[in-house]
């Protein structure tokens, strides 16, 4: 089955998956068309088929509900009113079925913070976790109010224990110094982009996932911010840069975290459709959305890791 009519054959009443968008891109510290990207993403879909077959599953057999986009900032002063938009989205999607794993494509990166909130409030049992894939700290000071460079301090400050984020591909010359000190001192677990290539990307999420098991994390929300990604393949991301995580070890992450049970939800950001190359990043996130649901029908299917 082509990829983009298993989608939009979707159940409007249930699904094992909710798809949502978020195009907003006012919070974004570069120039940015980011709001361009969930419509984008979907047309992509038409490039690829349902059929996985490196673990020999068909993701055709995966109920999914697409549930839109959230009106999105461009008619807005800033991001803020669109934030609440996305948090109210979040919660009534992951309300609507308890074992329902929502995928939001962004948008920037600033709407991590209302997604983790929108989750905490749907299911406020759950002590959450966040794991980033991501070439930045995300920990700006908030002197600015709320921007992409930000969603991992505000959600600290806001009061998810910094032992509860857990940050994968960070790169070098990406950061500033106090930043990165700030997040060592509130307990972030780090794994640079060398650890990556040293390690495999699959070793250190698992390692990733364990130390938010350890801290008490038992739902994890992933934030794949596709500025991760060497820029070579990720030419649609204003803030990528040289020597970053290759396409497949993302693909290959999306698909890890979409089969592990503690993962509740995802997002991908980063991405301004309107300055690609070729469709070159909006499929490699249409890509990763696959593998992220290839990922979560493992979890039913009981087939042994490829």
């Amino acid at each position: 089955m082509n990829a983009f009519e298993w989608l939009t054959r979707a159940d409007a009443n249930h699904g094992s998956v909710v798809v949502l968008g978020a195009p907003i891109s006012k919070a974004s510290i570069s120039a940015s068309e980011a709001w361009s990207t969930p419509p984008a993403v979907r047309a992509a879909l038409r490039r690829y088929t349902t059929w996985d077959a490196e673990h020999d599953i068909d993701v055709a057999n995966l109920t999914v509900r697409d549930a839109g986009d959230v009106a999105g900032d461009r008619d807005d002063a800033d991001a803020l009113a669109a934030h609440v938009r996305i948090q109210e989205a979040v919660s009534a999607a992951a309300s609507a079925g308890e074992t329902a794993v929502v995928v939001v494509i962004g948008g920037d990166n600033s709407l991590t913070r209302p997604v983790l909130h929108g989750l905490m409030a749907a299911r406020p049992a759950e002590a959450w976790g966040l794991l980033t894939v991501d070439a930045h700290h995300d920990c700006r000071p908030l002197d600015g109010g709320p921007r992409n460079g930000t969603p991992v301090r505000e959600l600290i400050e806001a009061g998810l224990p910094g032992d509860r984020v857990a940050q994968v591909g960070i790169m070098p010359f990406a950061n500033a110094a106090d930043q990165a000190r700030w997040a060592e001192r509130q307990g972030v677990h780090v794994h640079h982009r060398a650890e990556v290539a040293r390690r495999g990307i699959s070793e250190v999420v698992s390692a990733a996932l364990a130390e938010l098991t350890a801290a008490g994390a038992t739902a994890v929300h992933a934030d794949l911010d596709v500025d991760a990604v060497e820029r070579a393949a990720a030419p649609a991301c204003p803030a990528s840069l040289p020597g970053g995580i290759a396409p497949a070890e993302l693909i290959t992450a999306a698909h890890q975290l979409g089969r592990d049970r503690r993962v509740h939800s995802v997002d991908f950001t980063e991405v301004d459709a309107n300055a690609d190359v070729n469709g070159i990043t909006v499929r490699l996130v249409a890509a990763c959305l696959l593998a992220f649901c290839s990922g979560v029908l493992h979890r039913g299917a009981e087939v042994p890791p490829a």
